[in-house]
Formats: structure tokens, C-alpha cells, sequence
């Protein structure tokens, strides 16, 4: 059978069409010129190429949900009696307060019909009623209360590790019932206020966390003028500690000085703490990014000052704390602008001078079950 014209597959399996093909003029509908009616002949058109092959791109490498210890608000929003939902890596649970304060955090649906917690189930004394038939489940997750029968053993709730660390509410998303570690204890007596912002985006906490080890960008992206690393990366478990200086030009030849202290917690939690030598302030970061749903970032930040006894220095410090918060996320905001566009690569081309990216990609594999940091 002749295939003179037709598109065809060359010899690296790519579809082209072939001059023939493209200028023929029996491709094209002819009509009668001995009709004053012309009449249209039908023509049967080859098979042009599909779609997938003219489009065909490599798949794009997806990152894992992470294990660990992620942000889902602030301890403050959540006060004795209330109930708000969430989602963490595509899961969604409810967080409640008891009358007493505890804190409790659990599977959204109810384990005896289905009905969501969170939308009018209320905190009964230390538990939580649900509004469609109203059992009642304890902080264990026990169902203690049946308005018209006894409470059947099959409806347990199932509730989630939670904790308070640096005034934010902190759930474990793993598969261990009992988390085999957790954040540095919360040194939180030391610092006063705690100044809040978040953003959303599409990404992956790895990668929010990976921007603490590239020290490349800092310079490009956010335009610090000499950037240094001011202590050795090093790895301790789910622990990742890390050090770097930079300064920053103002006005001339001017420039401000700051060096920012490392301790990531997993791919969720990340304190910094940052000193300005020139005003003899020492200001706390926390950054928190959240996986949400698939692809969708929740990044919390914060920043709290250091206490001292001072009443100059408390002032000061609670002004370069609101700046420092303000001018914190518009840098983020950059960062954001890239990590929306940009695609994740398993194996990057890393240079001198980017930084400890190569280690951090080790050590963030502990977080994934199969080997999801690729």
C-alpha cells in the first residue's frame, strides 16, 4: 500500500509531515465547474498525528507527602470550647479544646454515620458531641455517650498526635500511632509577642525549607549583598542545624549586618533565630510550611523578639520585630513567584556556591516512605 504523502514516523519515533503531504492538491475538496451548483467531493482525509505524540513532554518527578510535624494554626485561635477543620497532606481532621484546655485532634468524620465533626459538632465538657446523632467521643477517641442506646465498641474516633510548640498547633502526619520524635522544646518564656502572617501557593515544603541551605539565591533573588555561612550544616536524627551571615546594603556604601541561626525540625518546622548586631536585637523566626491537599501550601510565619529588662531595648525590639515581620514576607513573596513555576528536579545540576543542597537532599529522605524525595 503506498504512503507517499502521508505523515509518517521518522526514525526517531517523532511524527513529521512530509512535503507531499503538506502541498497536495488532491488533499483538498475539488468542485464542478460543469455545474453551476457546485458540488463537493468527499474526500477522505489521512490519519494526522495524535495529539499525544505532537505533545508528548517527559513526566514532571512529584514529591511524596512528607512525614512529620506540621503547623494547622495558632494556639490562640483555639480557644476552650472550639472546634475548627483542617486538612493536612489531603486529610481532613478536626482540632478541638476541651472546657479544661487539652487539646485534641482527630478524624473530621464520625465513625457511627459518616457526619462531619466540624461542621456543628460542639466540645461537651472534655468531649466532643456530633450533630447528627449525638454520641459523644472522649479525647482518646472512645465513644462515651449514646442518646438512645449503648455506645456501640466499632464507633472510636480516631484521633492524631498534637502538641503546642512556639504558640502554634503542631500535628504529626505519619504512619506511626506514636511519633518517634519531636520539635526542640519550646523556649517560648524567653521571647514576648508573636507577630503572625501566612500565605498559600502551590509547592512542597521541601522545598520552602530547602531555601535555608541555598545560599545562591539569596543573593539573585533577594539581593543581599554578601552572604556568608556563619556555622557548618550538620545533622542530628530529624534535626538539621545551620548558619549563615549577610549583609545588606541600605543607603551608599552603608549596610546592615544580620546573621540568622538555623534548627529545621523535619520539612515542617523551621526556627530561626536572627540577630542585628547593630541594634543589639535578637528576633525569632518561625517558618511553617503545610502541605494541605496535593499541591497546595499553607506557609506560616512569625516573629517574636527576645525579652529584656530594658524598657528602651523592649521598645526597639518590638518595632524591628513588625519591620522584620513585614519585610520577612515580602522576601517570601519573591520565593513564592518562583515556587510556583518551577518543577522539581531529582537530580540538579548543583555549583559552587549554592550551598548545602546536596546534604539536605539526603537528609530530607527520612521523611518519605518510599523514597519520595527522589
Amino acid at each position: 500500500m503506498a504512503t507517499t504523502g502521508l505523515p509518517r514516523r521518522n526514525n526517531s519515533q517523532n511524527w513529521e509531515l512530509s512535503p507531499e503531504y503538506v502541498f497536495s492538491w488532491n488533499r483538498y475538496p475539488r468542485c464542478s465547474s460543469q455545474d453551476s451548483h457546485a458540488v463537493v467531493q468527499e474526500v477522505r482525509m489521512p490519519p494526522f498525528p495524535p495529539s499525544s505524540a505532537l505533545h508528548a513532554r517527559k513526566p514532571i518527578p512529584r514529591l511524596e507527602s512528607p512525614h512529620g510535624w506540621f503547623a494547622v494554626g495558632w494556639s490562640r485561635e483555639c480557644r476552650p470550647g472550639s472546634v475548627f477543620t483542617t486538612r493536612l497532606n489531603s486529610r481532613e481532621i478536626v482540632v478541638f479544646r476541651t472546657e479544661s484546655g487539652k487539646l485534641v485532634a482527630a478524624d473530621a468524620y464520625c465513625p457511627h454515620l459518616g457526619a462531619h465533626l466540624g461542621q456543628g459538632g460542639k466540645v461537651v465538657r472534655e468531649e466532643i458531641r456530633c450533630p447528627f446523632h449525638g454520641f459523644r467521643f472522649s479525647t482518646t477517641g472512645a465513644c462515651t455517650h449514646n442518646p438512645y442506646g449503648t455506645p456501640p465498641p466499632a464507633a472510636r474516633l480516631g484521633t492524631i498526635p498534637v502538641l503546642e510548640r512556639y504558640g502554634a498547633i503542631l500535628v504529626y502526619s505519619g504512619p506511626e500511632t506514636t511519633p518517634a520524635w519531636e520539635p526542640p522544646d519550646d523556649d517560648s518564656s524567653q521571647w514576648r509577642g508573636l507577630l503572625v502572617r501566612s500565605h498559600s501557593f502551590h509547592g512542597h515544603p521541601q522545598e520552602v525549607t530547602e531555601n535555608s541551605v541555598d545560599l545562591g539565591h539569596l543573593r539573585i533573588l533577594h539581593a543581599f549583598g554578601e552572604v556568608r555561612a556563619a556555622q557548618p550544616l550538620t545533622v542530628d536524627g530529624p534535626l538539621l542545624r545551620a548558619g549563615y551571615g549577610i549583609r545588606r546594603r541600605l543607603i551608599g556604601q552603608a549596610g546592615m549586618d544580620a546573621t540568622f541561626d538555623l534548627v529545621a525540625a523535619g520539612l515542617g518546622v523551621s526556627i530561626v533565630e536572627l540577630t542585628l548586631p547593630a541594634f543589639r536585637v535578637r528576633l525569632r523566626l518561625l517558618v511553617l510550611p503545610t502541605l494541605e491537599s496535593d499541591g497546595k501550601v499553607v506557609l506560616r510565619l512569625a516573629v517574636s523578639a527576645r525579652r529584656s529588662r530594658k524598657v528602651l531595648s523592649t521598645a526597639l525590639s518590638a518595632i524591628l520585630a513588625r519591620i522584620t515581620l513585614a519585610a520577612f514576607s515580602q522576601e517570601v513573596r519573591r520565593d513564592i513567584d518562583i515556587w510556583r513555576h518551577k518543577t522539581y528536579l531529582a537530580r540538579p545540576a548543583i555549583a559552587d556556591g549554592d550551598g548545602q543542597i546536596g546534604r539536605y537532599r539526603q537528609w530530607v529522605k527520612q521523611f518519605y516512605s518510599m523514597d519520595g524525595a527522589l
